[in-house]
């Protein structure tokens, strides 16, 4: 009697480990390289989440964003062989469609529009086993960001950026351009910070985003002459270290989305990552 206890017992205990196994296998999937790579994005929000600026209330104008739908654009994966490429890699575009409503005061009245812009931002991945974390996949490059509305006819020619030992350009056709996370832009700590542009249309509203520290700080752009517009700021002196990246916005917004209500929300805008050391 004993013995048949004991083999029924042990019988049991077999089938419901045969069953945890089964459930092991069919219900937990692996984590694909796509997989790995979206959630190294969400880790980065300072450098892949900028469609999401001027969203404070404002006197004159803000952004109130109600839908967001990030995702890859597009990709591809080449794989590692011994002449052009020693590491597997990922080229992919990351695409952010925002919607939701621009607020702005004409004649002393509220007035509202609708949103629909995509954020924009080129990324470069290679595998290096030396990380377990995100199968080996780690963020190598990566680009400015243009957050523009659909349709939009407003354009940048030009962003010169002076700072203590910075003197540099980027121009509509490079803003996109891949950069090595270890050479991004750089500024000092405590040091003023110029940006200039040159305007294609000086009646459009034109202000400079800067987010460091606790404060968002709305600085208009202000003319300097012959189409060109300058914004300063000051960096802060006690950078966050756990904070790898900081964020420069340079927004247009056409001049007819604010003073024509029966005008369409028109604007484009740069993301501009930087480093503070």
């Amino acid at each position: 009697m004993k013995k048949a206890l004991f083999l029924l017992v042990l019988s049991t205990l077999a089938f419901f480990l045969f069953q945890v196994s089964c459930e092991k296998r069919t219900v937990t999937p692996g984590e694909t390289d796509w997989d790995a790579v979206k959630a190294i994005i969400s880790e980065n929000p300072h450098v892949f989440a900028l469609g999401f600026f001027d969203t404070q209330p404002d006197t004159l104008f803000y952004r109130e964003i109600t839908e967001s739908n990030a995702d890859i654009e597009e990709g591809w994966l080449t794989e590692a062989d011994d002449t052009l490429h020693f590491y597997d890699r990922i080229d992919l575009t990351w695409s952010d469609s925002l919607r939701g409503t621009f607020h702005y005061r004409l004649n002393g009245k509220p007035h509202k529009k609708s949103i629909y812009s995509v954020a924009l931002t080129n990324a470069y991945f290679e595998r290096r086993m030396y990380t377990s974390a995100h199968r080996g996949w780690v963020l190598w490059r990566f680009s400015g960001t243009v957050i523009k509305s659909v349709g939009t006819t407003r354009y940048l020619d030009e962003l010169h950026i002076e700072s203590d030992g910075v003197d540099v350009y980027v121009y509509e056709s490079t803003q996109m351009n891949l950069v090595k996370k270890d050479s991004i832009l750089t500024f000092g700590k405590e040091k003023q910070v110029t940006f200039t542009i040159d305007a294609s249309d000086t009646s459009d509203f034109f202000f400079l985003h800067v987010n460091e520290g606790e404060v968002h700080q709305k600085i208009p752009f202000l003319s300097t002459g012959d189409g060109f517009f300058s914004a300063s700021w000051t960096t802060i002196p006690n950078p966050d270290p756990a904070k790898s990246y900081y964020n420069a916005i340079v927004d247009v917004v056409s001049n007819e989305s604010v003073t024509d209500t029966t005008k369409e929300y028109d604007s484009k805008a740069w993301g501009i990552i930087y480093k503070i050391k």
